[in-house]
């Protein structure tokens, strides 16, 4: 298996790194991309994802300094993924020995081969955040 399984809907994909489901699910040429490019894709996916919901859309300054947890955060691409998680637009789950986003958590006492991140979504946004 994978280290990454993503479902989405009635579909589920697996993906060995967070480049792989990145190029997935917001651009395939997303890594190609200008910066400028890669908000403007950014946003017009979170716009299309929350606008029936009704969620909030926050661009974080280099700062960090609006962060609001009940928002769809737009900083890069790991907290546009992480937003989709918060929000369940996708369900992943990520294999504990992996470390791509599980590595933001305690993992301590965890028997099962999985970890489903939808639950850890807002800890590991708020613990990568500090760190990038």
């Amino acid at each position: 298996m994978e280290n990454l399984i993503v479902i989405e809907r009635d579909e589920k994909y697996q993906y060995k790194d967070m480049d792989s489901l990145v190029r997935s699910f917001i651009n395939k040429d997303f890594y190609e991309m200008t910066e400028e490019e890669k908000e403007a894709e950014m946003e017009k996916r979170a716009v299309a994802n929350t606008f029936l919901d009704n969620i909030k859309v926050i661009k974080l300054n280099e700062n960090k300094d609006n962060y609001e947890e009940d928002a769809f955060i737009l900083y890069d691409e790991i907290t546009y993924i992480l937003s989709m998680l918060k929000f369940d637009k996708l369900i992943m789950l990520e294999r504990v020995d992996a470390e791509i986003l599980g590595k933001y958590i305690n993992r301590e006492g965890m028997t099962d081969n999985y970890i489903i991140i939808n639950k850890f979504a807002n800890e590991i946004m708020k613990k990568y955040l500090e760190i990038n």
